[in-house]
């Protein structure tokens, strides 16, 4: 039978899929998030939002802009350091698998 809980498939916002593999699930969130900043997310957006996604795209912005920025920002982060492990590695909000914070 199918999963009719959509909440059972809510995911982790799209930030915390940036981990450092030395605490991998513990990543400081505080950290992060300024790394994300610093790599070129708008400051105005709240990285911690789950409305805020990998495909959130900017006023304005062309496709081939929205890609450009996506593949920057998160270039940069890996140039800091960070995974990402995908969401199916983070799991649902509500069966996480420790691995995203």
């Amino acid at each position: 039978m199918a999963d009719m809980d959509s909440t059972n498939h809510t995911a982790f916002p799209y930030s915390w899929t940036f981990q450092k593999p030395a605490t991998m699930g513990h990543t400081d969130r505080v950290q992060r998030k300024a790394d994300l900043y610093a790599c070129g997310v708008d400051k105005n957006i709240n990285v911690d939002s789950p409305s805020w996604g990998r495909g959130s795209t900017y006023h304005g912005e062309t496709t081939k802009q929205f890609f450009a920025r996506v593949e920057k920002v998160e270039a940069c982060m890996q140039d800091k350091g960070y995974v990402m492990p995908g969401f199916d590695q983070c799991g649902p909000l509500k069966a996480p698998t420790g691995k995203c914070n």
